[in-house]
This record gives structure tokens, C-alpha cells and sequence, in this order.
């Protein structure tokens, strides 16, 4: 490994990479039109798929919507009023999508960590930092998951903070402002991180 190019995604083998997905539970996919929802969907199952045969680490990091925000989060009212019921009456809206939600072919380097809602960063569940450096040696982290502005910049932002490389699958991102989601994955998260197409992505985990 070349110590002089440490923060490029390349210098890490799969062996150190781990595939976080992020919030993609259902009623948020399902917030998604066509055609853009069946190309999230290809890419995501196209980088699943990958990771697993190459027995890549893969983390489902999503809310846990039978819990409350902080009382000091701002979302706390927006939750109790709008989104409390809706997972209250439907629990299933909260699950993760069923098309990347562990299953059979998921191998013992596949884990859920959860967190409370209003939270935007994945690196927020509780022991997964930890469990990314210590259990599995990770260091260079993929991510995909909605939405841009919301979870993918929030783990992006953490992750370069507590010292990860990170790259952001564009196609397996989505955010329900166009704009918004185009100028984070132009301008704003290039100044931090790697923004990858997918096919780079399946390099790094074959590489």
C-alpha cells in the first residue's frame, strides 16, 4: 500500500471496505418515481450483490421507527404529528426495503445497526464505528441510501471526520429535491469525499 495516497478509495483492498446502506426502508423507496426508482433499485442490488459474493462487509443502517427522536431534535413535532402515525398504522412502511434487506444469501459480514429518528448520520448507531474499525478493519467506506441530503451527508460528513475514506455511489442515492441532490453529489460532497458510479464501486470491492 502506497502511504502516499491513503485517501484514495484504491489504496484499500476489499478486505477493508465495507457497503453501507442507508434509510432504504420502504416508505422512503417508495417515495421514488420512475424511471429514477428502477435505476436506485439496479444499482443498489447490483452493489449488494457484489459485496456478498466477494464476502464484502455490508451494514444496513436504518432508523428505528419504533422509537422517538431526542426531545431537543427539531424533528420531534414533524415526527408526533406526520410520520409517528403512519408507522404506528403500517409498521411495514419502516422496514427496509424487501429487495435489500438481508436474506439468505447474506453471510455472517452482513449486519443492522438502527438508530433513532432525526438522526442523520448512520455512524450514530450505537458500537458501529467500533465495529467498522476493529471487527472488520474497514477503512474505506461505500455508501448509498437516501436521502442525499439527509443520511448520505450526514455519514459522509462523519465519516471523513473520524478519519474514513468514503465514496458515494451517485445511483444508489436519492433525494426528493433534484436540485438539492444534484449539488451535493457535484459541488458540495466532492470536497470530502469520492463520488463514484457504480461500476467503480464494484471495482473496489473486486479490485
Amino acid at each position: 500500500m502506497n502511504s502516499s495516497n491513503l485517501y484514495q478509495p484504491s489504496a484499500y483492498p476489499p478486505s477493508k471496505t465495507a457497503l453501507l446502506l442507508l434509510d432504504y426502508q420502504n416508505i422512503l423507496v417508495n417515495m421514488i418515481p420512475s424511471p429514477g426508482k428502477e435505476k436506485l433499485i439496479n444499482a443498489v442490488e447490483t452493489l449488494l450483490a457484489t459485496a456478498r459474493k466477494n464476502n464484502i462487509a455490508i451494514i444496513h443502517c436504518i432508523m428505528d421507527t419504533t422509537e422517538d427522536p431526542a426531545a431537543t431534535n427539531k424533528v420531534t413535532e414533524t415526527w408526533a404529528s406526520q410520520y409517528k402515525p403512519v408507522f404506528s398504522a403500517d409498521p411495514q412502511l419502516g422496514a427496509e426495503f424487501g429487495g435489500f434487506a438481508p436474506n439468505n444469501r447474506s453471510t455472517d459480514r452482513e449486519t443492522v445497526f438502527k438508530r433513532a429518528p432525526g438522526i442523520r448520520s448512520g455512524l450514530e448507531s450505537e458500537g458501529i464505528v467500533s465495529y467498522l474499525r476493529d471487527k472488520l478493519g474497514a477503512v474505506h467506506l461505500i455508501l448509498g441510501g437516501i436521502a442525499t441530503s439527509g443520511a448520505i451527508l450526514g455519514t459522509m460528513s462523519q465519516g471523513t471526520d473520524v478519519n474514513f475514506v468514503v465514496s458515494v455511489v451517485a445511483d444508489a442515492c436519492w433525494d426528493p429535491n433534484d436540485q438539492v441532490h444534484r449539488d451535493l453529489i457535484e459541488t458540495v460532497i466532492p470536497t470530502l469525499a469520492w463520488v463514484s458510479s457504480v461500476e467503480e464501486a464494484v471495482g473496489y470491492m473486486t479490485a
